[in-house]
């Protein structure tokens, strides 16, 4: 690998593990030992028993969390807005933290100038539901029984208010309605930040092939997710062979410009695909395995970092 080598990653749930005082921002394992990092770090929204207002409070209070975090790390990582933060960031060799929002729908609380208050504080990707709210259906439409109505009116002025800022939509978590109605009426190119193939694994967290093609249309991304559920629906598949296979599905299918990672980690309950460990950094165990089944090293350097960094280039 070049010493130029970075790693981008756009989905981790690391901010509860600074929460709840276990580790900082950067731990053991979410960020490379051997190259500097880009990480999204989402504020989640949704846990199954809160109702809006708490979801807010969780969602502010995470925001503290991370601030407080970030000035205690400062010597190895800061926080980033634009494209030229990120540039600063990783000429200066220290790692990069851009926030997300995960089921924001419900931290909104019906009240699109709170939408305004998380792109102040630096959110710039939004993921609109992990359950379904007040602004989309999720995914666990299937699940619930519920009616796919995907976006609501107030949802369609949320990414129309994001339009005009600039925010960065999601689609991990969206019903496949949802999915659509946000890809037909976002002016700017949607991502989804952590979600794998439907083909290979039937979960419907998964994307189907019209909507990665949909993602590949507009010159969004897929971040690959680590998630062991939607790597193979066989628990004894659930490995990081399989995960790759998603990958050249992938390439198959739309090509090699619009995938990189997208982990998941510390949101999948400490599970990952055999044999991954969180005893060194998963990105590294990531692209050492890329490296020792002879994927070609510009194919490495795109799914690490060079597709994400293209894509924030333009649209961040």
């Amino acid at each position: 690998m070049t010493t130029d080598m970075f790693v981008v990653d756009s989905h981790c749930d690391s901010i509860q593990t600074v929460d709840n005082r276990k580790y900082g921002v950067v731990n053991p394992y979410n960020f490379s030992r051997k190259y500097k990092q880009l990480q999204f770090v989402a504020l989640f929204c949704g846990w199954p028993k809160e109702n809006a207002d708490q979801s807010y409070k969780r969602a502010m209070r995470y925001i503290g969390e991370f601030t407080i975090a970030m000035q205690k790390e400062k010597d190895s990582i800061v926080q980033v807005r634009t494209y030229s933060d990120i540039e600063n960031a990783l000429n200066s060799g220290k790692h990069a933290a851009l926030l997300s929002v995960e089921g924001g729908g419900m931290g909104i609380k019906g009240d699109i100038s709170i939408f305004d208050d998380f792109y102040t504080a630096g959110v710039r990707v939004f993921g609109i539901a992990w359950k379904s709210n007040d602004l989309a259906k999720s995914n666990r439409v299937f699940d619930d029984g519920e009616e796919d109505t995907g976006l609501s009116e107030l949802g369609r002025a949320v990414v129309e208010e994001g339009n005009r800022l600039g925010m960065i939509f999601d689609v991990s978590h969206l019903s496949d309605k949802s999915f659509w109605d946000l890809a037909e009426i976002s002016k700017k190119p949607i991502i989804a930040s952590h979600s794998n193939f439907r083909t290979l694994c039937g979960h419907s967290r998964n994307l189907t092939d019209d909507m990665a093609r949909e993602i590949a249309r507009q010159d969004g991304m897929i971040g690959l997710n680590l998630c062991t559920s939607f790597v193979d629906e066989n628990s004894e598949k659930r490995t990081v062979a399989r995960l790759f296979e998603h990958l050249d599905y992938c390439l198959g299918l739309i090509g090699e410009d619009h995938i990189g990672f997208g982990g998941d980690i510390d949101g999948v309950d400490g599970i990952y695909p055999s044999p991954l460990t969180t005893e060194d950094s998963i990105h590294d165990q990531l692209i050492e395995f890329m490296e020792r089944h002879n994927y070609p090293e510009t194919l490495i350097e795109k799914v690490a970092y060079k597709n994400y960094l293209a894509f924030l280039k333009k649209y961040l």
